[in-house]
């Protein structure tokens, strides 16, 4: 609860008007559907970095929502750690796919995704507002990737 500012922060500077309000930023934290991952930066000891995602086991898929690095930060593979780490969480609840979306300029952002698996499933028109498309993206998962847990 204590990160929510810079969540914020990191929210507006990443995504201006496309930002999730405060009380979507508070639900991927309370809700037991739904997860935030955050990148730290400890010399500075402010956030750098953050991936929302939502997991729903009726379909078998995991949603990351957002993943969001800080302007100055983006050529240091945060964006891929966030990555990394909203999948290990996900692999625990035996998922069959990955969902996210991509603005079809985001380039950097398409690439580290094609290289992890996901590929391009859909257009969507003005996903991101007037003239701003999105590619939907998913990343199948087969029975040997799931991984099972005990709990």
């Amino acid at each position: 609860m204590d990160d929510i500012p810079e969540l914020l922060r990191i929210e507006d500077e990443t995504f201006g008007v496309e930002r999730f309000s405060t009380e979507v930023v508070l639900a991927f934290i309370v809700r037991g559907d739904a997860f935030t991952v955050v990148a730290h930066d400890e010399e500075l000891g402010k956030l750098v970095g953050s991936a929302s995602c939502l997991i729903s086991e009726e379909s078998g898929e995991g949603r990351i929502a957002s993943i969001a690095v800080v302007k100055d930060r983006r050529q240091e593979k945060i964006g891929a750690a966030l990555l990394n780490e909203s999948e290990r969480i996900l692999r625990d609840f035996r998922l069959r796919k990955y969902v996210l979306e991509a603005e079809t300029t985001n380039t950097p952002a398409i690439i580290l995704y094609k290289n992890r698996g996901y590929r391009v499933v859909g257009l969507l028109k003005d996903y991101y507002g007037n003239g701003r498309d999105a590619y939907a993206m998913e990343k199948k998962l087969d029975r040997a990737t799931r991984k099972l847990t005990l709990r």
